[in-house]
């Protein structure tokens, strides 16, 4: 099996020769200090030192100098259109970490959502409606949440879908637009992420006069076997920072703490619980194979890429991020230089990146991929698939691991 996929292959070549090009030009105008970043980054209290996703181990995450939680926003509204249960249980919940000292930037609902309750902001006369939503969020959560992301990694299928790009772009605009007369000091923007990442920073350029920041997903080392460099962190924030000329939140950024290639004879074995003796042979059966997968992955699979070709499905199914998680390993060859997946080079991942966010000046804030380890994947649900499962500082007994007192010490420093 060959890793990555032509189409990772020329996303990994941009990012690691002509990106950095780029960056190189502006350097200058990324460098100077941005006297909006400065006041942003006094406003928000200093440098905001975040974390994605915790439990409510209030005084452990203290201790590691965490002072913002990023979590997602629910639907607010009920199919009578009040208020939600869930989302009052929500609210409660949140008012804990800030009744702790905790500072919530909160992520907005996805595309599906919405839908869900019959908003489609493709149709012109559900717009009004998802203004009023948006409006409602930031009225009723002033006392609670302090940023706002306008939903998450549009550009990234799982959660655009069905949206294209360029309706996904609109889909956060008409929001910040909503927003931005009535935000206050609170502080609004949306991130990047995924195969989208330039695309939608330019798409999103006729928005950016309502954002305050730009955020930033970056996983380099953790998904792709070319980007091995742990410099090349710099040179994409220094393209959206030239890009957009906006302030930048590290809105997601971690690195996997386990992970081992498997053999080729490891890899048939799993195949052969499937009922397949090797890939050439799922490749005669591919819906046989599909329909045999764990449920969550066989769902998401069929409901993005039910309608393509045998071909098509068996290149997603062995040579993208599919294969990791049927495989249940981190193919060889991935991570960055210096950096093993392992607990100890996941500490130094942190320990590295961590300051030299805080030292560029229109960088005001980092938020860390995530608290604790997980039971299971939330792509594949398997407990054994080290993808979606070992990116915590706290392992799944809440027990620190070497990346806790990493981050710790990096972010009091």
């Amino acid at each position: 099996m060959q890793f990555p996929s032509m189409l990772t292959k020329i996303g990994a070549f941009l990012l690691a020769v002509l990106i950095p090009i780029i960056a190189l030009i502006f350097l200058p105008f990324t460098r100077t200090v941005d006297p909006k970043a400065t006041a942003l980054r006094e406003q928000m209290g200093g440098f905001m030192c975040g974390i994605c996703h915790t439990v409510p181990d209030y005084d452990k995450i203290k201790e590691a100098n965490i002072d913002w939680l990023r979590e997602d926003i629910p639907y607010p509204f009920d199919e009578n259109g009040e208020p939600s249960f869930y989302y009052e249980y929500w609210k409660g919940e949140l008012q804990e970490y800030v009744d702790h000292g905790i500072r919530i930037l909160g992520v907005t609902p996805y595309p599906k959502d919405y839908l869900y309750f019959g908003l489609d902001s493709r149709k012109e006369e559900d717009l009004p409606r998802i203004r009023q939503v948006a409006q409602f969020l930031m009225n009723d959560l002033r006392d609670l949440v302090d940023g706002f992301q306008i939903t998450n990694e549009m550009g990234v299928e799982r959660f655009t879908d069905p949206l294209t790009i360029d309706e996904a772009a609109d889909f956060i605009g008409v929001q910040l637009e909503a927003m931005a007369p009535i935000k206050g000091d609170k502080i609004i923007g949306y991130n990047l992420g995924g195969p989208g990442y330039y695309t939608l920073a330019f798409k999103m350029m006729k928005y950016n006069k309502y954002c305050d920041y730009i955020g930033c997903d970056l996983y380099l080392g953790s998904f792709d076997n070319i980007i091995k460099d742990i410099n090349t962190y710099f040179s994409v924030l220094q393209a959206v920072r030239a890009i957009t000329q906006k302030p930048i939140i590290m809105m997601e950024f971690g690195y996997i703490g386990y992970g081992e290639p498997k053999t080729r004879a490891e890899k048939n074995a799993i195949l052969q619980q499937y009922g397949y003796s090797s890939e050439e042979e799922v490749a005669k059966d591919v819906d046989g194979f599909i329909n045999n997968l764990p449920p969550r992955l066989k769902e998401e699979f069929i409901a993005l890429y039910g309608d393509r070709s045998d071909e098509e499905k068996c290149k997603l199914l062995f040579h993208s991020e599919y294969a990791y998680h049927i495989y249940c390993e981190l193919p060889e060859g991935t991570g960055l230089y210096g950096y093993p997946h392992t607990p100890e080079g996941q500490a130094k991942f942190f320990s590295y990146l961590i300051p030299k966010f805080k030292q560029l000046p229109w960088i005001i804030g980092a938020f860390v991929y995530m608290w604790e380890d997980s039971e299971y994947c939330y792509v594949c649900g398997q407990s054994d698939c080290p993808v979606e499962t070992g990116w915590g500082i706290v392992d799944g007994e809440g027990n620190p691991k070497p990346a806790y007192y990493a981050v710790q010490k990096a972010f009091a420093d």
